[in-house]
C-alpha cells in the first residue's frame, strides 16, 4: 500500500496530462525546448540525462531525443517474456537484455527495481549529483515516452488550457551548466514556437510563461492575442538577472511591459498570503507554484487573499480540500475558480 501512495504519473508525459485533465485542471503546465532540427518538445531540465549522460536538449535531434526517452525504460522491458507471436528474431529480447524492447505503459511489479536501476545509470550525471533525483524518478512510477508539442496539440482535449512554459536559458545559466554555445537563437526559439501555437491551437485556451525575461518581451512584443506571464522563483534561489531575483522586482518588469502577470512560487505567499493581494492591487493576475502547493491548508490560505490560480501536482488532493472548504462555507462543492488552475 506504501508503494501505491507514492505511484505518480512521470512529468512531462502525455499520461499526466490527460490525467490532470480528467481530475479538474482547467490547465496544464509544461515545459518546451528545440531539438537541434528546431522542433518543439516537452522537457523540463536543459540537460537528458535519462541514459546517464549529460546530452543538452538542443544539441539533440528530434530522433535522438525520443530515442534517449525509449531508452530510459529499465527493468520492466527486461524482466517479461517475449510474445509467441512473435518471430524467433524478435524473440532474442526474451534472451539478451540489451536487446531493445517496446516501451511499457503499465506499472512495473518491481517498481522499486526499476527506480534504482534508473538511479545508478544517472548517479554520475549533473542533475542526479546536483538533485539527487529525476522529476520521473521520485517513488515507484509510470513512466512514459518523451513527447513533442504537436502531440501534446493533437492528443489532449481541447477543452484544456495549456500553460506553455518556454525554456531558455538566461546568461548565468549559460555557465552554471556549461552551455558554451547555444544551438538556437532566442529569436528563432520564440518564433518556431509561436509558428506551431498559431498552427495547430484552434480555439484552446493557451497562456505563455517564462522565467526568462527577455522570452516574455519578445512574446509580448511578436503578438498581441496570447497572454504572457513571468515566472519568478521571489528570491528562493540566486540568479544573475535582477529582473528575476525578487518578486517586486517581477511585478515592476511584469507591469512596466504589460504582461498578464506574475507566476511566484509558493514561498512568499505562503509565509505572508497578504502579498497576493499586493500583486493583484498593481493590476497583475497572481498565480504561484511550488511544492508548497501540495498541502491544502497553504492554497488554501492563498485563495482566501483572491490568487488567481495555483500550480500544482497533487490535483485531486488539493481540489478536494477547497472543495470540503466551499462546501462548509456556501452548503455547495464549488472550487473551480482556484484549483481549476493549472497542474504541472
Amino acid at each position: 500500500m506504501n508503494e501505491l501512495k507514492s505511484l505518480q504519473l512521470g512529468e512531462n508525459t502525455i499520461q499526466s496530462f490527460i490525467a490532470a485533465a480528467n481530475l479538474g485542471a482547467t490547465y496544464v503546465e509544461f515545459d518546451v525546448q528545440l531539438t537541434k532540427d528546431l522542433v518543439p518538445v516537452i522537457y523540463h531540465d536543459f540537460l537528458v540525462s535519462e541514459t546517464g549522460i549529460d546530452a543538452p536538449v538542443h544539441t539533440l535531434t528530434l530522433e535522438q531525443f525520443l530515442h534517449m526517452g525509449d531508452n530510459s525504460s529499465t527493468s520492466s522491458q527486461k524482466s517479461r517474456p517475449a510474445s509467441p507471436t512473435r518471430s524467433s528474431a524478435n524473440n532474442k529480447s526474451s534472451l539478451d537484455p540489451l536487446a531493445k524492447r517496446g516501451r511499457s505503459y503499465s506499472v512495473d511489479i518491481t517498481p522499486n527495481a526499476s527506480h534504482s536501476d534508473l538511479a545508478e545509470r544517472m548517479k554520475h550525471t549533473r542533475t542526479w549529483k546536483e538533485k539527487g533525483w529525476k522529476a520521473n524518478t521520485r517513488g515507484a512510477f509510470i513512466q512514459a515516452p518523451f513527447t513533442t508539442l504537436e502531440q501534446m496539440f493533437r492528443e489532449l482535449p481541447l477543452t484544456t488550457g495549456f500553460n506553455i512554459e518556454m525554456k531558455y536559458p538566461m546568461l548565468y545559466e549559460f555557465e552554471e551548466i556549461d552551455l558554451d554555445t547555444y544551438a538556437v537563437e532566442l529569436n528563432s526559439y520564440v518564433d518556431t514556437v509561436l509558428a506551431q501555437v498559431y498552427e495547430l491551437g484552434g480555439k484552446r485556451n493557451i497562456i505563455f510563461s517564462s522565467f526568462n525575461p527577455d522570452v516574455c518581451l519578445l512574446l509580448s512584443f511578436k503578438q498581441p492575442s496570447i497572454p504572457v506571464l513571468f515566472l519568478t522563483d521571489s528570491g528562493c534561489s540566486t540568479v544573475g538577472d535582477v529582473r528575476a531575483s525578487s518578486l517586486q522586482e517581477a511585478i515592476r518588469f511584469a507591469s512596466r511591459w504589460n504582461l498578464l502577470g506574475v507566476v511566484s512560487a509558493a514561498e512568499p505567499f505562503v509565509l505572508c498570503p497578504r502579498l497576493v493581494r499586493v500583486v493583484k492591487e498593481s493590476g497583475l493576475v497572481a498565480v504561484s507554484y511550488g511544492t508548497l502547493n501540495n498541502v491544502g491548508e497553504n492554497v488554501r490560505a492563498q485563495a482566501d487573499e483572491g490568487i488567481d490560480a495555483v500550480i500544482v501536482d497533487s490535483v485531486l488532493a488539493v481540489r478536494k480540500g477547497l472543495t470540503e472548504r466551499e462546501g462548509e462555507r456556501n452548503g455547495e462543492a464549488s472550487a473551480d475558480g482556484v484549483v481549476g488552475g493549472m497542474a504541472s
